[in-house]
């Protein structure tokens, strides 16, 4: 089956659309101090998928336990970014960790499937459950955003490359201890035959999640208090000073003279 072909352009259409309408009817309806049962259901049904999706995989390969650990990226999210949304309020750091590398995981898998060719048909349980639970990753970020569960921070930027920092040695613990051949693509592309190794693919994900962060911070709050803006503030504001130590010497020097 091809990656763009139809039913996969039918899947991204479908589920567009139920994404967009779920969240509109959840805004409208759905108190603010309710929620957050929006989003814990939405984990749960997540959690509940990429499980279905695990043991199909092991079932595929030798039906054992280490065949079922996660070892991509991807499924590796789909257990960490529901768990997180459960187990912790969207104002800890690592909730920011999750929100994130779960939604580029999403984001990206949900336009490029690549797993997808391996199989006949969209509707088998394989690559079926492993679109829905990326799908979900990628809902449960956008419930978060748009209902202002969770509001992303600057400040907490460094949550997300110390996670995926976290992601690469349990990557190395799955490759070395389990024996497991690929452990978060470590070993090969995550393409074959192309350049996209995971430190490539890691520094891309850290550039693009820099720039959503500063894209929402434009979207909603005034210039003055952009992340982006003081940095240049800070920036002018050493220059100058170090413009007016550098003329205190000068002019110390000349008085000595």
């Amino acid at each position: 089956m091809k990656v763009f072909g139809i039913e996969h352009l039918i899947y991204m259409l479908v589920l567009i659309v139920i994404m967009a309408l779920s969240i509109f009817l959840i805004k409208k309806f759905v108190p603010q101090n309710k929620i957050v049962w929006a989003v814990k259901i939405t984990a749960v049904i997540g959690l509940i998928m990429i499980i279905i999706n695990r043991v199909v995989v092991s079932k595929s390969r030798n039906a054992n336990f280490i065949d079922f650990l996660p070892d991509t990226y991807c499924s590796m999210m789909g257990f960490i970014l529901p768990i997180v949304v459960l187990l912790f309020n969207p104002n800890r750091k690592i909730f920011q960790y999750a929100m994130f590398a779960g939604m580029i995981g999403g984001l990206l898998t949900f336009i490029y499937p690549d797993f997808l060719v391996y199989f006949d048909s969209i509707f088998n349980i394989h690559p079926f459950t492993g679109l829905l639970y990326h799908t979900i990753m990628l809902f449960l970020f956008l419930l978060c955003i748009f209902t202002k569960y969770f509001i992303p921070f600057f400040k907490n930027w460094a949550s997300l490359p110390i996670g995926l920092a976290f992601m690469v040695v349990i990557g190395e613990f799955g490759n070395s201890v389990l024996k497991q051949s690929n452990n978060m693509y470590l070993n090969k592309p995550l393409i074959e035959g192309t350049f996209l190794t995971w430190w490539f693919v890691g520094l891309l994900f850290i550039i693009l999640y820099t720039i959503i962060l500063q894209i929402y911070e434009m979207l909603t709050l005034p210039k003055c208090e952009w992340s982006v803006v003081k940095l240049i503030n800070w920036l002018k504001f050493k220059c100058n000073k170090n413009k007016k130590i550098n003329n205190n010497e000068t002019n110390s020097n000349k008085n000595t003279k």
